[in-house]
């Protein structure tokens, strides 16, 4: 069975309460009785097909989307309309079913019962315009919010797309430079660098665990170890309670990267890289450094611009 909407839960419980309240007074004054009970439940039904019917005239026409004075105006009128079906449909049940005689009734005492009724289905469409309101509000947030998610997710696979191609130039550098001096360690690093393939161009979420994360790093420290030999020597504090935190995929790799690029390579002796994580306080911290010192100068900048520049961004879409 389809599950009934708001919009019928609201309307059903709406009149059954006005019927309900019109019972309850008849109670306290004793005038409790068969046709009392039957009349309010008859203006109920009354009034529930009548602002149906009224509820899809305002979505047939699109009345909501009209300038504000012409709204007010058709709701205007609108209601007066209700208001006037409702006492007619009310006295013709009245003269049917209970014989009631309303040909003595006056104008003005006709009138004044239309009058009545407006606030009554004033009150209605106050309730329904609110409704509709905050309704298409959240509706709006919720449409916003998926586009802005959809536009982060599109950012962040444009910046994977580019680390990835970023990352791979600088891999086969390194085996260039392996060739002519050494070619057996150089087949050695093509191997390592297919492994490392296998895990950067395959189908990935936007984060990845900490864990895997360093598996990568690993695997791209033991290529680029071929190269600087014992020049390049790793210290390694991974807190075992932050394997599992969740990291922008490749995050970590590339700030590895930045720090033999610019740091242990342009060192004679070689240095050491700190790969470090640990929790504070319910802070997670990842840190990454090494012996080198930072130089400046166009080419230095252009070099650490988009590694760092893309670290920043992939951290500010994804964790604000």
């Amino acid at each position: 069975m389809r599950r009934i909407s708001k919009y019928w839960i609201f309307q059903i419980t709406g009149w059954g309460c006005f019927a309900g309240i019109n019972i309850y007074l008849a109670i306290l004054t004793h005038d409790l009785n068969r046709n009392v009970i039957l009349t309010n439940v008859w203006i109920a039904l009354i009034g529930l097909s009548l602002t149906h019917l009224f509820r899809r005239y305002i979505l047939r026409h699109q009345l909501l989307k009209q300038r504000t004075e012409a709204l007010v105006w058709k709701m205007a009128a609108g209601v007066f309309i209700l208001s006037l079906f409702f006492n007619l449909l009310y006295y013709a049940g009245l003269t049917l079913w209970y014989e009631t005689d309303t040909r003595h009734l006056r104008a003005a005492d006709f009138l004044g019962s239309v009058v009545s009724s407006c606030f009554l289905f004033t009150i209605w469409v106050l309730i329904y315009f609110a409704w509709t309101y905050v309704e298409s509000n959240r509706r709006n947030l919720i449409e916003r919010l998926t586009l802005e998610t959809n536009m982060k997710d599109l950012e962040l696979k444009t910046i994977r797309s580019r680390l990835q191609p970023h990352f791979l130039f600088n891999s086969l550098n390194s085996i260039r430079a392996l060739i002519s001096e050494n070619p057996e360690l150089a087949r050695k690093a093509i191997t390592q660098l297919s492994n490392i393939l296998r895990y950067t161009i395959r189908e990935q979420d936007s984060t990845e665990t900490l864990e895997k994360e360093l598996l990568l790093v690993n695997d791209y420290l033991a290529l680029e170890k071929i190269r600087f030999e014992e020049k390049l020597q790793l210290h390694e504090e991974i807190s075992e309670s932050t394997l599992q935190i969740l990291i922008p995929a490749m995050m970590l790799q590339t700030l590895v990267e930045n720090a033999i690029k610019h740091g242990l390579s342009r060192l004679e002796k070689g240095g050491i890289l700190h790969i470090h994580s640990r929790l504070e306080n319910q802070l997670f911290i990842l840190e990454v450094g090494n012996t080198g010192s930072l130089t400046t100068g166009s080419d230095q900048e252009t070099g650490l611009g988009f590694g760092l520049h893309a670290t920043k961004q992939r951290l500010h879409l994804i964790y604000g």
